[in-house]
């Protein structure tokens, strides 16, 4: 699951591909119209990856592909073209894109382009733990240990994918809304509080919940992090 920004003034064309990615993949998804409205946007709120078509009114897809990556905003861009000259693809990628994919497309390879760029991007950013025995399926909304599975809400999956790409770093409140929530979403600090304290009610009513109640940490003053479990051989000692 990734939080997606698609800017593209083609209204029919946007909200299609955001109910696509929404219900097929399980992504969080926001549109803006307009390239000025997009970088509003990204300079706002985190995001993992921006869909942006090459054709805007006003500030063009390329100016704003430029704009992104000389704030140096961390994000992956896949650009929508009709454009089909090399020197205009070439462009596209010398201005800062991951890829692109022309018009008109499929929607289903839409999200497979979408899945490789996001697999490259994590590559690239290894996490710093691994425990066999603890897994997250974000698109299934489901936290694994051993064989047992606790089904997640799409905020508590989200918080938690969000947590465990950062373990041991420390988040509060306003951080958890700014890259977990939807900026649309009307939220609050309070709102967050009361989503992490629901998804630890949950925690411990896990068989596991000794291992489980342990994983998400509160600093006072500061905010919560990620603790990865103890290896099941460390457990064992």
């Amino acid at each position: 699951m990734a939080k997606i920004l698609v800017v593209d003034d083609d209204i029919a064309l946007s909200t299609h591909v955001r109910d696509w990615l929404v219900s097929v993949n399980q992504h969080t998804v926001e549109i803006a119209h307009s390239a000025e409205d997009g970088f509003q946007l990204l300079t706002h709120f985190a995001y993992d990856l921006l869909v942006l078509d090459w054709q805007l009114p006003g500030m063009s897809g390329l100016e704003l592909c430029g704009k992104i990556r000389a704030k140096q905003i961390p994000l992956v861009i896949l650009f929508l073209t009709g454009q089909d000259e090399t020197k205009h693809l070439e462009a596209g990628l010398d201005a800062g894109a991951d890829d692109y994919l022309k018009k008109p497309f499929e929607l289903r390879e839409l999200s497979a382009r979408i899945k490789a760029l996001l697999r490259r991007s994590a590559m690239m950013t290894p996490l710093s733990f691994a425990n066999s025995a603890l897994s997250l399926e974000p698109d299934k909304r489901i936290l694994k240990i051993g064989d047992e599975e606790i089904k997640l809400t799409k905020l508590e999956s989200a918080f938690l994918d969000f947590l465990m790409r950062h373990p041991d770093a420390t988040f509060g409140a306003s951080d958890i809304l700014k890259n977990v929530y939807p900026s649309e979403k009307s939220s609050s600090e309070e709102a967050v509080r009361a989503m992490v304290k629901g998804l630890r009610t949950k925690l411990a009513q896990a068989e596991n919940q000794a291992i489980l109640c342990n994983l998400i940490k509160t600093t006072p003053g500061l905010g919560y992090s990620f603790s990865p479990p103890p290896s099941p051989s460390a457990q064992a000692n």
